[in-house]
């Protein structure tokens, strides 16, 4: 096993490791969250393996059992992002807890990224564009941008920006709503660092992804702050 594929691992480890920690701090280690955090780690890890082989092509030969091989894709992060919260919401149904949880997920999903995007760098995948900066890096026959380090300390830039807001965002799901919109926001520019091969109407599907999600955030955001003014303002008032 090559050291990309050590950290690659280690970072499904950290990322683990800290929501277990977050669950155990606000006491919520209870068998529910248990199976729905073991629900949204596996639905996280296929959908980042599956994604990543359908991008960069499935084997024809492949069996479907690849998708469990450590070294047949598993980096695309986003499409992990996608399937994990599905798994998360498809088993909160299943069990009839209404409770949120994405706040748990909030700060794991970047410590995960900060180590794993290490094992990137060190497989040479997710490679960076072109360029003849100081700091760049030799991989795939030229000099590149080492995105996959930049992906790496904006992930754990964000991690530290969660902790601070953290004591601050009150209301349920605004951690994970804040941690959404920061990995739509910096994931959106990074793209442009990235080596892509196919456009649409200028950004790569992923960008175009980013958009939405962030849209999706603000205008959650949005609807929120609305229905809580639509509620106060029907509470009578004391005279």
């Amino acid at each position: 096993m090559t050291l990309g594929e050590v950290l690659t691992g280690l970072g499904f480890v950290v990322g683990f490791v800290v929501l277990w920690l977050e669950a155990r701090r606000q006491k919520l280690l209870t068998t529910g969250m248990q199976v729905i955090a073991l629900a949204g780690f596996i639905g996280g890890i296929l959908g980042a393996k599956v994604t990543q082989l359908l991008v960069d092509g499935w084997p024809i030969t492949a069996p479907w059992w690849v998708i469990f091989d450590p070294k047949a894709g598993g980096k695309a992060l986003f499409g992990g992002l996608i399937l994990g919260w599905i798994s998360v919401i498809v088993t909160k149904r299943k069990l009839g807890i209404k409770r949120g949880t994405g706040d748990l997920f909030a700060l794991a999903l970047p410590a995960g990224e900060s180590v794993g995007r290490l094992g990137c760098f060190f497989n040479q995948c997710c490679y960076g564009t072109v360029c003849e900066a100081p700091w760049s890096v030799h991989q795939h026959g030229a000099e590149r941008h080492p995105v996959q380090l930049y992906s790496a300390l904006t992930a754990a830039i964000l991690f530290a920006i969660l902790i601070v807001l953290k004591p601050r965002l009150r209301r349920e799901g605004d951690l994970w709503r804040t941690y959404l919109l920061g990995f739509g926001s910096t994931r959106f520019f990074l793209e442009f660092l990235r080596a892509n091969d196919s456009y649409i109407l200028g950004l790569t599907a992923m960008q175009w992804l980013c958009l939405e999600l962030v849209a999706y955030v603000l205008l959650r955001a949005m609807w929120i702050r609305i229905r809580e003014s639509q509620v106060h303002s029907t509470i009578p008032q004391r005279p």
